[in-house]
Order: C-alpha cells, then structure tokens, then sequence
C-alpha cells in the first residue's frame, strides 16, 4: 500500500493520481479474474447482506480497491476499473441509505481525499472509447456511477473532497471531463424529451377509445410494445440526465472559471439554451404525460437548476456567450422562462428579479451584437475564421500553415488531437499566436467603429 501513500510534489504542487502512483510490475501480473471475481462478491454481498459485511474487516479490500481505481494502469481491461468503482458505489450512503464503516474506510483516508477523485475525473473521459460494441451506452452507466460517488463526496460534512476536484477543475488537463459532462447533459436530456412526446402521443391514442378501439389487435400489442419500451428507456434516461444536471448545478455554484473557458463557455451556453427551449419553449406542452413522477421527470426541479446555472455562471464573458449562440436563444425564451419562473412558483420573487436582469442584459447584448454583425459581415477574408466564417478576435498559426481563432481550434481539439485541413497530429501548444493578423484585425475594427 506504500504507492497510495504518496505526498504531494515539490512546494506543494498539484499532482495527480496517475503521475504519482507508481506502478506495481509484480502486482500487474496477477490475472484480471482475481480481482473480478473479489469485486463481484463484494457488490452482491453489499446489496443482500451488508450487516455481514460490516461485521468483518475489510481493510485490505478498502486498500486494494483504492490502489486499483486510483491507478487504473495496472489493467488493460477498463470494465474492470468500472467494476471497482461500482464497489465504491455500492457502499454510498445514497444506496445504503446511510453512512456506513466500509464507506468511511474507502473515502476516509489521506490517500482517497487526495487521489480518489483525479482518478475518477480521468477515467469518466477515458471510458468515452473502451473498444466495446456497447461503449456508447456502457459509459453513461460508468458514469452514473462517478457522478454518484463525486455528489456524495461533494456534500460529506468534510471539505477536503470538495476542495480536491475544485482543483482539478481548475486545472486544464480537466477541460476535457467538463466537455463530456456538456455532451452527457445534452444527448441525455435530449433522448429523455423524444421518450416523454412518444409517451405522450400513445396514451393520448389509447385514451381516444374509438381510435384505438379501430385498431388492429396487432397494432395495439405494438403501440403497447412502444409504450413499455419508452417508459423503461425514459427512466432510464431520465435517471442519468438528472444526475448531470444536478452535477452542473453544485459545480458551477462555488467554481464558475473552468466552465468560462474561450473554449467552452460557447457549449455551455448553448446547451443550457437548447434544454431551456425544450422546457420552457412553445412546444413544452407536448411533454406533459401522465404519472411524470413515474418516470423521474422533474421539470421544475430541471428548469429551477438550469436557470440556478445561468445566474451562477453570470458574467460578462458568460453574457456574450447566450447572446451570441444563433440555435436556441431568442429574447422570446427568457421571456417564457421567466413567465413560467414566475406562474409556477419555481423560484421566489427576488430570484425571478436576479434571472430577469441577468435576461435583460443578454438582450442588450444580443441587440449590440445583431448591429455589429451587419458592420463586420464584408470583413475581408483573411480575418474570418476559415471553419466558422466569422471574425477572428485570437488568430492563431497552425503547423499546416492555417490560421484560425484561438477558442475554435481549442474546441476543435476537445474532440479531436488532430488538425482539421490535413488530419495531423495538433495539440494546443503547437498553436502559434498571429499578432501581427490580429493587430490588423484590431485596427480593421476601430476604423469601423470610428465611422458611427
């Protein structure tokens, strides 16, 4: 257990699980079954007798799962790692019900207050691609599973986890997991919508007797078929898509500079107006199913935590942001979520005041930015950005010989190690500033400006 008891770098600096752990050649030759098989035994016995389980000693389970999930290296198999941290899960008080010791013994000690949650956010992304034909869905559940553990170790009565993934987010390598958690919230929440309007439409044919009544026997086993396909898909959905949010909520309240990034806050934006378009928007009615309890729909719990997300982030970078995103936003929408805020008793009236100004100063800035792109729009070619066609404020060099803006390539490269016009290896720090495009740009803009 000597690696687990690694201390922090020189002067105290900032270093993660995987670059202080080291790994155990010797430890690395034990067959992935072994540990397979003392995880699967521990998780069954966590849900049927954890009292026995409570009775024994299990420091040396605690240590090795903390070996193994803080230093996943030691296996090639991800699904493994997976399993670990579903044995962490298991023990939470959010599936116990309570706290418990084996809880306390796997989060309590130095070692997981400092490692256990860099691990964690390293792996959420790394599950993205695991080789398996069903890495697409297996992922959510995997991080179903971290999202848990992080909220429960977010609101446990000692700070020191809260403090540690606040430093991770702060750190750039982290920038990645921020942007799965944008994609996570987006798709989730999108299938989790599809789900309730198919819901909805069938139990309006089923309640129309006479039209259903005109169907075939076969066509109502199949519309039924739908239904319970819908419904179990849609809690399922639901389930993790609630989690997200919740997530985007407890963070963004005390760390608002990760999510402001040049080359994220444009995606924050975005999908925090997509979503409140589809809750709040002309269409929100076709959402309205029966028993919304049943499938854990929420949506003023949705709309509180969005809106809460909004005022938490507010700022005059994060304001630019909702203005500028062309998809979703509208003054329309603010003002229907406002209404909805207000009519619903979703927030109190000093709330709705805060979201209402925050609103007014997005349309301000919308209204300044619908001029200036009718100013900018004949800006010669060399100052638009060669993917987005819009004006450059950060021109960087590409080693293609491409210069593009700064906060595009970076979003480029969240998805992408690699460079959009010949397909070769790029990383941020090949990215060479432009300063004498953009010095021209800048000039280009203040004799623009000067003719009003």
């Amino acid at each position: 257990s000597s690696g687990i008891n690694a201390e922090y770098g020189p002067e105290g600096s900032w270093i993660t699980a995987t670059s202080l752990l080291p790994q155990n050649e010797l430890f690395s030759t034990l067959p992935e079954y072994v540990i397979d098989n003392i995880a699967d035994t521990i998780i069954q016995l966590s849900r049927f007798k954890i009292n026995f389980l409570q009775r024994l000693d299990l420091t040396h389970i605690c240590q090795l799962v903390q070996i193994c999930v803080c230093h996943p290296g030691h296996f090639k198999n991800p699904y493994l790692v997976a399993k670990l941290i579903e044995v962490i899960f298991s023990f939470s008080p959010e599936v116990q019900g309570k706290a418990n010791p084996v809880w306390d013994r796997i989060i309590g000690t130095a070692s997981a207050e400092r490692f256990l949650i860099p691990a964690m956010l390293e792996f959420y992304t790394d599950v993205e691609s695991t080789g398996s034909s069903n890495e697409f869905y297996d992922k959510f559940s995997i991080r179903y599973h971290i999202s848990s553990i992080t909220k429960t170790l977010w609101f446990s009565t000692t700070t020191t986890h809260q403090y540690t993934l606040k430093q991770c987010l702060n750190e750039g390598r982290y920038v990645r997991f921020i942007n799965m958690l944008i994609n996570d919230t987006t798709f989730l929440l999108d299938e989790s919508i599809d789900c309730l309007r198919s819901i909805r439409d069938i139990q309006r044919a089923m309640a129309n007797s006479d039209t259903w009544e005109a169907l075939s026997e076969d066509e109502r086993n199949e519309k039924k078929g739908k239904l319970a396909q819908d419904e179990k898909q849609c809690r399922s959905y639901l389930t993790l898509a609630n989690g997200t949010v919740h997530m985007f909520h407890y963070l963004t309240t005390s760390t608002q500079e990760p999510f402001l990034r040049g080359e994220l806050v444009d995606r924050v934006a975005a999908m925090l107006n997509y979503n409140l378009l589809q809750l709040c928007g002309p269409k929100c009615a076709n959402l309205k199913v029966r028993e919304p309890e049943k499938y854990g729909f929420q949506p003023k719990v949705l709309v509180q935590q969005i809106t809460d997300i909004y005022i938490h982030l507010k700022s005059d970078v994060f304001v630019e942001a909702v203005a500028g995103d062309e998809r979703s936003y509208s003054p329309d929408l603010f003002t229907m979520a406002i209404g909805r805020l207000r009519n619903n008793l979703i927030k109190s009236a000093y709330e709705v005041e805060a979201f209402e100004e925050f609103a007014r100063q997005v349309k301000e800035r919308y209204d300044e930015k619908q001029v200036m792109d009718m100013e900018f729009d004949d800006a010669p070619d060399e100052f638009k950005d060669p993917l987005m066609s819009t004006l450059m404020r950060n021109p960087v060099k590409l080693p293609s010989g491409v210069t593009m803006d700064r906060d595009i390539i970076q979003r480029h490269l969240l998805h992408s190690t690699t460079d959009p016009f010949n397909r070769q290896h790029l990383t941020h720090d090949m990215l060479e500033p432009d300063t004498e495009l953009q010095a021209r740009i800048e000039e280009w803009v203040r004799e623009r400006l000067g003719r009003k």
